[in-house]
């Protein structure tokens, strides 16, 4: 398959495409749920150091022409992040929220998900409630 197919494919397993001009338009909900689509597509091969996981992050969000912190350093036994990105097109904060650990195979489990201040704090609860439990 070569890279144009490719392309073909991704976005026909989206009712919508995405042009190249609306990528960075992160207050668009479906652009969010697309990339977080692509987040959880990419996050489910076989990821075998914290290093790899973060990369497949990081490509993912610089297709949509995001930046991640290159400055990182990743723990080995797992991690919570919360990463602050900025939107181009006004006021409105969005988060990525990461989280991977170390699984008893060997390899690693990775979650990520871009989203804003109401989706991060349904996140956090949700995390607090399963503490308790």
């Amino acid at each position: 398959m070569n890279f144009k197919q490719y392309l073909a494919e991704l976005n026909n397993e989206t009712d919508q495409i995405i042009k190249v001009n609306d990528l960075t338009k992160i207050t668009d909900p479906k652009v969010r749920d697309r990339i977080n689509e692509r987040l959880n597509h990419e996050l489910t091969d076989l990821i075998l150091s914290p290093e790899s996981g973060i990369q497949k992050v990081r490509k993912v969000l610089m297709s949509f022409g995001l930046d991640m912190p290159a400055l990182y350093d990743a723990e080995p036994e797992g991690d919570e992040l919360i990463l602050d990105v900025e939107s181009m097109q006004g006021d409105e904060q969005f988060y990525l929220y990461l989280i991977y650990y170390l699984a008893d195979d060997g390899r690693y489990d990775f979650y990520a998900e871009l989203t804003d201040e109401e989706g991060l704090n349904e996140i956090m609860s949700d995390e607090e409630e399963d503490e308790e439990e």
